[in-house]
């Protein structure tokens, strides 16, 4: 089989880029999230007011990484150019994110037609499109971080990992699971183990130095933060479909619920973290991303319907980590968990913004079945994900991929 060219590999790649980028080009003006641009266009304008040392001042956000964004949009930008360019700051990202993942198919063994279908799955996910240019929130950003620290981690490369970690804590919170998996390799290393948790803290905190410093915040005045908007909103589930959303109802009161999804939260945390006694290779490390990303969407309360978000481009590169014979099952896992993901966010749009489908539709997606046919699907094809992620395969078949996928500590 001949190999392409490198420059027909980079228009092929190019072209699925602008592709990409077109369609959500002709849904940004679709109307979102306005309550949520709404925010971020106030963050922005009031950091052109009075810079980042002073935000905090009478300003709110647990979002400080992205404040730096914002910044220069507030101090150019105003009215309905704001506020498309804020929807359309999501494009940079999914389209990084499209040539991080066309790597991610070359490195795990595949060729160009595998590293383009890998970032295809994830540029074309209906969730993707609605969560960022239509939605208006920029979860890719995120996912983005989140990805180069496992891909670092896996790498060795733990002052880079434990770096691309915090800052994806710092873009949001729950991007801050990639923690989990890097300090675990750390841990495990038996030689230079001493070398890798000083180089991983090293990274982490003049990272996270890096961007709260210039805004006046300590690492502990973030966490208060964290902590005040965690029981700020004691309910089931925002708009999320887990157990709790579909078993008591989006948005009521949690009560003593709450305790046991921490419990719950804690015990899939600590069981995602399981492959890493087995291998720890770039395959191990994104399965426990995956894994890690379900047990905070499905096990506690107080979820937001889109922390799903990371397992889209995760689970895109895992869709061909295999042989030949398991990617077409794959694929169409990939596609279902993609669309009930994606009705789920336009559940939560029609219930919670002006965003509008017909009414006969739009009666029809906010009724009791169509949450219980839109949970159910999500969650089941999420459960069969895991099973398909967890389960043990006969090394010979995959022996090859193993050995491309594996960096050893240096």
């Amino acid at each position: 089989m001949t190999t392409p060219s490198r420059g027909l590999m980079v228009a092929n790649l190019v072209g699925l880029l602008v592709a990409a980028a077109f369609v959500r080009w002709l849904v940004l003006p679709i109307p979102g999230h306005g309550g949520d641009v709404a925010v971020v266009a106030g963050w922005a304008e009031r950091l052109a007011e009075v810079g980042p040392w002073r935000f905090y001042d009478g300003g709110f956000s647990i979002y400080p990484a992205l404040l730096y964004l914002y910044w220069p949009l507030g101090v150019l930008l105003d009215g309905g150019t704001l506020d498309v360019t804020i929807k359309g700051l999501s494009i940079l990202f999914d389209l990084g994110l499209g040539v991080v993942l066309y790597r991610l198919g070359l490195r795990l063994g595949g060729g160009p037609a595998v590293g383009l279908g890998c970032a295809a799955l994830y540029l074309f996910n209906p969730a993707v499109i609605l969560a960022g240019p239509i939605w208006g929130q920029i979860d890719s950003a995120g996912t983005l971080f989140f990805l180069l620290a496992l891909w670092a981690t896996a790498d060795r490369r733990f002052g880079w990992a434990g770096a691309l970690a915090v800052v994806a804590g710092l873009v949001k919170p729950q991007f801050g699971l990639a923690l989990l998996p890097l300090l675990a390799v750390a841990l495990a290393e038996r030689e230079g183990r001493r070398m890798a948790l000083g180089r991983l803290t090293a990274g982490g905190l003049a990272t996270a130095l890096a961007v709260l410093v210039p805004l006046r915040l300590s690492p502990i005045q973030y966490l208060d933060i964290l902590g005040s908007t965690a029981i700020s909103k004691p309910v089931t589930s925002a708009n999320a479909f887990n157990p709790w959303g579909l078993l008591f109802g989006f948005s009521q009161p949690d009560d003593w619920l709450v305790w046991i999804g921490a419990a719950l939260l804690v015990t899939g945390l600590a069981a995602s973290l399981w492959p890493l006694t087995r291998r720890r290779d770039l395959v191990a490390l994104l399965t426990v991303g995956v894994l890690l990303v379900f047990s905070f969407y499905f096990l506690p309360t107080r979820v937001h319907e889109r922390y799903l978000f990371p397992s889209t481009a995760l689970l895109a590169a895992l869709v061909f980590a295999v042989g030949d014979t398991d990617r077409r099952r794959r694929a169409v896992g990939y596609v279902v968990f993609s669309l009930a993901f994606a009705a789920g966010l336009v559940y939560a749009l029609l219930d919670t913004t002006n965003f509008s489908l017909p009414p006969p539709l739009a009666d029809w997606w906010l009724s009791a079945p169509a949450v219980w046919l839109i949970g159910l699907t999500l969650m089941g094809s999420a459960l069969w994900w895991v099973g398909e992620l967890v389960r043990r395969r006969d090394q010979s078949a995959t022996g090859t991929l193993s050995q491309a996928a594996t960096i050893e500590p240096q």
